[in-house]
Formats: C-alpha cells, sequence, structure tokens
C-alpha cells in the first residue's frame, strides 16, 4: 500500500511539473514579443499610438489625441485634418500613412 502511494504522488508531481513548464514557456515566449505586437499568426498590432501633449499648458499645440506615432514608420502624425493650423500640415496624416506603408 505504501508502495502505491510513493507512485501516485511521485506521478502527480511529474504531471504538476510539466504543465507548469508549458506554462512558462508560454508566457516567456510572449514577453519575447517586441512591443505592439500580438502572438504570431494573427496579424494584428496597434499601428497607431496616441501622443498626449506634455506639458498640458502649451498654447498654440491642438490637444492631446491630435498626433499619434506610427509604430510601423516611427514616424509622427496628424490622426485629424480639421481645424488644425498651417504650421501643422507638414505633417503628414496618419491615414495617409496607413495607405502608403
Amino acid at each position: 500500500m505504501k508502495k502505491s502511494a510513493n507512485i501516485l504522488v511521485g506521478s502527480l508531481a511529474g504531471i504538476a511539473l510539466v504543465i507548469s513548464g508549458v506554462s512558462i514557456k508560454a508566457q516567456s515566449a510572449a514577453a519575447q514579443r517586441p512591443a505592439g505586437q500580438a502572438a504570431a499568426g494573427t496579424g494584428a498590432y496597434q499601428r497607431f499610438v496616441p501622443m498626449p501633449r506634455q506639458p498640458e499648458d502649451l498654447t498654440g499645440v491642438p490637444g492631446s489625441g491630435a498626433f499619434a506615432l506610427d509604430t510601423k514608420t516611427g514616424q509622427l502624425c496628424r490622426t485629424y485634418d480639421g481645424g488644425l493650423d498651417e504650421k501643422w500640415s507638414a505633417l503628414a496624416s496618419c491615414a495617409e500613412l496607413y495607405k502608403k506603408f
């Protein structure tokens, strides 16, 4: 009876180690992915990241959400066209970058 109990405990401990090893491997694979990219095969990632206005009290700079960073090209872009001063028109719109790249 004692021998079968030892075999059972040993088997359960072995199964627990295998399961935890699989979990650790899955977590490390997710941690190695570059920021902004989803799991392999999905093709989904956050391409345009909204940029907050820093510092908040700047005059002449549009509010938060007017600009975004294109994570594919590394360029700063405008999120909308209307209501921005002429000085910001030299900056490409995010829609243009999306179509171009």
